[in-house]
């Protein structure tokens, strides 16, 4: 019996490690179950209205003969960010900016991350630009800030680029 007796010390040790070592996946699994149930839970809204506002706002305001119509514009925007908006140009250039046709092609818009009354939107569009017969096409990009305000949304911030 002395013979067995550290083979003995030896097998309940392992049976010991390798039983707290269950319970320790078990926890773990246990985790990673409620982790994965929380994130099932998880609904992120997305606010397809402030997607079509967005869309009318690119091509209200980059659809134009001469220069931006306010009148197309003025419902989606928040007044702030209404007089960031070039409308006005300068007398004496009026006659050669009727000449200037812009055109939106190929408009994609994206909606990002919404919290609380607010939705992230991407427009990616080609704003085609036509004068004295020459056309240049520019790849751009508008990100806009939505928020909504008594069921109404409106842009409160953007940013615009052009490649």
């Amino acid at each position: 019996m002395k013979k067995y007796l550290p083979l003995i010390i030896v097998g309940v040790l392992i049976i010991v490690f390798l039983f707290v070592k269950n319970e320790n996946y078990r926890n773990e699994l246990k985790q990673a179950k409620n982790e994965i149930s929380q994130l099932e839970s998880l609904e992120e809204v997305i606010h397809l209205e402030a997607g079509e506002i967005a869309e009318k706002f690119i091509m209200g305001y980059f659809n134009y003969q001469g220069k931006p119509v306010r009148e197309d514009v003025e419902m989606y925007v928040s007044e702030k960010k209404l007089k960031e908006l070039n409308f006005d140009g300068n007398e004496e250039y009026d006659d050669k900016l009727a000449e200037v046709k812009s055109t939106v092609n190929n408009l994609d818009v994206y909606l990002g991350k919404s919290k609380e009354g607010r939705q992230k939107v991407l427009g990616v569009f080609i704003n085609e630009i036509e004068m004295d017969g020459a056309v240049s096409s520019v790849d751009s990009f508008i990100e806009l800030d939505m928020e909504n305000k008594d069921d109404v949304w409106r842009i409160v911030d953007f940013n615009f680029f052009q490649y």
